[in-house]
């Protein structure tokens, strides 16, 4: 299983890419200029349309990174609040926001397993987070999620998915696309749904973030996949 002080570390280390690498990629990992534009511009095609974007929603961005979400869906919410454990990341979001006058946009620092709130939302997204998280870390953000979440609200989960029998993981292996020591766990989607189902939600759509032949989808074990969940009881209410 992962260390999570050394995914931690990883994580805390690309913010000093900041001057290095355009906004995006800091958190996205995707370094190349022209992939990250094909990536940006398919991944709002797929994630956009399956949202209830409008000026009443209030969106939980958790795992937020530096806010490459959050600001992308700013102008078409009411409020987000971007979740973040690194400091450094959250300490770039926060100095964006005030760069883009982005004032619906608040960050908070901390970890996802441990993030409750007062008020829930009508929208979670997640984004590449459980990949970094143990099995522990995975649970205990998945057992948040039902007071999380509002009556007729949705989570959404893009995370990278393992397309082998089992799980993938990567244990501290040196990267040399990023020039780093990188820890990842690759859920298969059966995993992913027993998980969710286990806490109330239920799978009302998912698939592939990129279609087969894309050059973004670079490695044979593991897909980008988005999940739609919805609590069960709101849905057949």
């Amino acid at each position: 299983m992962i260390d999570a002080d050394k995914v931690k570390r990883f994580w805390n280390a690309r913010s000093r890419k900041l001057k290095e690498v355009p906004f995006e990629s800091i958190a996205n990992l995707e370094e190349d200029p022209a992939l990250l534009s094909l990536k940006t511009r398919l991944e709002q095609d797929r994630v956009f349309p399956r949202l209830p974007l409008s000026k009443d929603v209030t969106l939980l961005d958790l795992g937020a990174g530096v806010g490459q979400w959050a600001f992308r869906l700013a102008p078409l919410v009411k409020k987000v609040v971007a979740v973040e454990y690194s400091q450094e990341l959250a300490n770039i979001g926060r100095a964006e926001a005030l760069r883009q006058k982005a004032e619906n946009v608040e960050f908070v620092t901390s970890a996802a397993e441990e993030y409750t709130a007062d008020q829930a939302f009508d929208i979670v997204f997640i984004s590449g987070l459980f990949v970094y998280l143990t099995d522990e870390q995975a649970s205990r953000v998945a057992g948040h999620l039902p007071s999380l979440v509002k009556p007729g609200g949705l989570v959404f989960l893009r995370d990278g998915t393992s397309i082998l029998d089992g799980r993938h993981e990567i244990n501290d292996r040196f990267s040399t696309i990023l020039k780093a020591s990188y820890s990842a766990v690759y859920r298969t989607r059966g995993e992913y749904i027993a998980l969710f189902q286990a806490r109330g939600f239920s799978l009302v759509e998912d698939g592939q973030m990129f279609d087969e032949g894309c050059p973004l989808n670079k490695f044979s074990e593991t897909r980008l996949w988005f999940y739609v969940f919805l609590p069960d009881a709101k849905r057949h209410a």
